[in-house]
């Protein structure tokens, strides 16, 4: 083994890992895609934080009741630069096979193909690495 085989054989299991997490997130947003229900819910809760660079950040926290379920809260993982009023009504679109799975309108994250493309680069990636350093 080279010192390049070994400074680049842990990008193996780390672009393998990043492509897994992508492909997970894809089939989030296929499932909520295919399988979401849109449903008004309320802001009950704006949690303010700050990004990377100081910023602050204001992430609203739901709660909607599913029909023949109890009621479920749902924090965004996206925030927004301006403080949010609550309470306030905001739509929904989740799981109802997981109604904590949720996103917001207004609050995107990665969507379907994005998350696609960033599994298939990960994969591929990953399979450049090994065949490159190891055949």
């Amino acid at each position: 083994m080279n010192v390049d085989q070994i400074l680049m054989a842990p990008f193996i299991p780390v672009s393998a890992g990043l492509s897994g997490w992508a492909f997970v997130k894809a089939w989030t947003n296929f499932r909520l895609l295919t399988q979401g229900q849109w449903i008004e819910a309320e802001i009950v809760y704006v949690r303010e934080d700050t990004d990377g660079d100081g910023d602050p950040r204001f992430c609203p926290e739901v709660a909607f009741t599913p029909q023949d379920s109890d009621e479920v809260r749902v924090e965004s993982k996206v925030g927004r630069l301006y403080p949010i009023d609550y309470p306030a009504r905001i739509r929904v679109r989740y799981d109802p096979a997981k109604p904590r799975r949720a996103r917001l309108q207004g609050y995107g994250e990665p969507g379907l193909f994005a998350s696609l493309m960033s599994g298939v680069a990960g994969a591929f990636a990953a399979v450049w690495l090994f065949l490159d350093l190891f055949t």
